[in-house]
């Protein structure tokens, strides 16, 4: 089966699934809700270690499964993350692990 054959109905599914773990990773490193709007706001808040915790969980979504629609899923996920993390630095950290607002 190729990708054009794949559902999209199960892809968006999928990619839901995945947007709520990025909300629940930011929530995590104490990225505030306004900076949670959308899937691109919330991964451009992400700060470094976050991002990297990120794509460690995709990237094992990606092996771990043999699911073309979740490896379809996490593909345009990590594209996103990827396009977004080359136009936004991260933000920067306080010391006490927070973000500076």
């Amino acid at each position: 089966m190729r990708v054009s054959e794949l559902s999209s109905s199960h892809v968006a599914d999928h990619l839901s699934a995945l947007t709520e773990k990025v909300d629940e990773i930011a929530q995590r490193a104490g990225v505030p809700a306004v900076a949670r709007l959308d899937l691109e706001t919330t991964l451009a808040a992400l700060p470094w270690p976050s991002r990297r915790r990120l794509g460690l969980v995709l990237e094992s979504a990606r092996v771990g499964t043999s699911d073309k629609a979740v490896r379809e899923a996490v593909a345009v996920m990590l594209a996103v993350a990827a396009d977004v993390w080359a136009r936004t630095p991260p933000p920067v950290e306080n010391g006490r692990g927070g973000l500076q607002e």
